[in-house]
């Protein structure tokens, strides 16, 4: 193997290296029913919304950065408010689980696509480095 063509292979190698790990950072959210909190990191805020159905209680003592807020008790008026878009990529939490799978299982059963729920709720969001808003 002569110089160029080694330096050919390893500009390759280190190119499908690189798009290799823009992949992993991209999660498929389409077949997914709960996602870890450190999982949640990696979301792309600008295309998936991440929904807080706490309560306002909850909502005002600490909130993810960039979440949006949508009480469960207020989930079934404000839903279509709130994401028109039955195509949009949404990812619920509550504080621990419960609540966010029954909004989950609302949201599919109206023909949403696949809405994950974060395993352990907030405070695992917390623990796994996702930043509380200011």
């Amino acid at each position: 193997m002569t110089f160029s063509s080694f330096r050919l292979f390893y500009i390759l190698i280190l190119n499908l290296c690189l798009i290799l790990s823009v992949q992993a950072n991209q999660l498929d959210l389409s077949q997914r029913s709960n996602l870890k909190p450190s999982e949640t990191i990696h979301l792309d805020s600008e295309h998936v919304l991440l929904l807080d159905v706490r309560t306002q209680r909850e909502w005002d003592a600490g909130r993810i950065k960039g979440a949006v807020h949508l009480p469960l008790k207020d989930f079934k008026a404000k839903l279509t408010e709130i994401v028109p878009d039955k195509t949009q990529q949404v990812v619920i939490y509550c504080s621990k689980g419960g609540r966010a799978i029954a909004a989950a299982k609302y949201m599919n059963n109206l023909g949403y696509h696949a809405v994950p729920v974060v395993k352990g709720g907030y405070s695992q969001m917390l623990s796994a480095g996702l930043k509380n808003s200011d």
